[in-house]
């Protein structure tokens, strides 16, 4: 009687579950938890948008409350609509989005792959995936994917690793989509995890050293030949300023040279000139050349005229003069 009871409660669960998913579909259903107390039944809801299921002024909750009560006999049942917490660690929630995203004609190896990688981001140990149907041509097959690590069997399956499932209506027929995440790992296998994680992270400390030695190893060889090509450059552009004085001074050379020479003929043209005309002076006054010299041997009659100024004598030579006068002689 006991295990009757058990049984008709899990068939009633599953019911339950089918009616929601079924009525909280575009709100993208999860799973729910039932929590029976005596007074009442709490029902847990998880979906990715709370909005879409309470519905306006909590329409959608009043529905199924009433539902819930009336076909499968929940003795006072409260609903508690709650989003996921992570997404992409939901297993149906997975499912949903692969077989949406099937119906809108998407790949399926590539929306299968996006999904992987998402999982594997999200913190998840390891996941699997399977498609089964006819995916492409009339023959029905199975494509699996699997990343990581994740257990298919026994107690560790059961307790670690989340399932779910989802169906993709396609015009050749339905396609059967299963994803399972392996979210934990048991306690015995997290220190052999343990001891790999740190042996790969001493494997790539030793990685990373080497390559920050052949960096600065590299950038220094950089270093030496940009500065190699910046004394050349500095080479050139000395030799080339050289050069460039040099053809300011060679002109500069060649402008005074013809200056000079251009002065030098002017210079011959007037001394020509000058040979080759007469003697203004000579012609006014008529003189010869003889008649030249003797004027300028003979003194001018002004200087002769002029009396010679009288040198006053010193007061030594008038004593001298007073000393050298004769003694006159006494008559006796």
């Amino acid at each position: 009687m006991i295990e009757r009871k058990f049984i008709e409660d899990q068939i009633k669960s599953l019911e339950i579950e089918e009616y929601l998913a079924k009525n909280l579909e575009k709100a993208d259903y999860s799973h729910t938890d039932i929590q029976i107390t005596p007074l009442s039944t709490r029902l847990i809801v998880y979906v990715g948008r709370p909005g879409i299921a309470i519905g306006r002024a909590g329409k959608n909750i009043e529905m199924i409350t009433n539902a819930l009560s009336n076909k499968f006999g929940v003795k006072n049942p409260q609903l508690d609509i709650q989003s996921i917490s992570n997404p992409d660690l939901d297993a149906t929630y997975v499912a949903h989005q692969i077989s949406s995203a099937l119906e809108r004609y998407v790949k399926a190896n590539r929306i299968v792959n996006i999904y992987l990688s998402n999982i594997m981001r999200a913190g998840a140990y390891g996941a699997e995936i399977r498609v089964s149907g006819k995916i492409s041509g009339g023959r029905g097959r199975t494509d699996k994917t699997q990343i990581g690590y994740i257990k298919k069997s026994g107690d560790f399956a059961i307790d670690n690793v989340d399932v779910g499932f989802s169906q993709a209506r396609m015009k050749p027929g339905v396609l059967g989509i299963k994803v399972m995440i392996m979210k934990n790992l048991p306690e015995c296998m997290l220190i052999e995890k343990r001891i790999k994680d740190f042996a790969e992270d001493e494997k790539k400390k030793k990685k990373e050293a080497s390559d920050a030695k052949k960096k600065k190893a590299e950038e220094m060889a950089e270093k030496e030949v940009s500065d190699e090509g910046k004394a050349d450059a500095k080479g050139k552009d000395t030799a080339a300023e050289g050069k460039e004085v040099k053809k300011d001074t060679s002109k500069k050379t060649d402008t005074v040279k013809a200056d000079n020479k251009k002065d030098a003929g002017k210079a011959e043209k007037a001394e020509k000139e000058v040979k080759s005309e007469p003697k203004k002076d000579d012609k006014k006054a008529g003189k010869t050349k003889a008649e030249k010299s003797k004027d300028e041997k003979k003194p001018s009659a002004a200087k002769k005229d002029k009396p010679e100024p009288k040198k006053e004598k010193s007061t030594d030579e008038k004593v001298k003069k007073e000393d050298k006068k004769p003694e006159v002689k006494k008559k006796k």
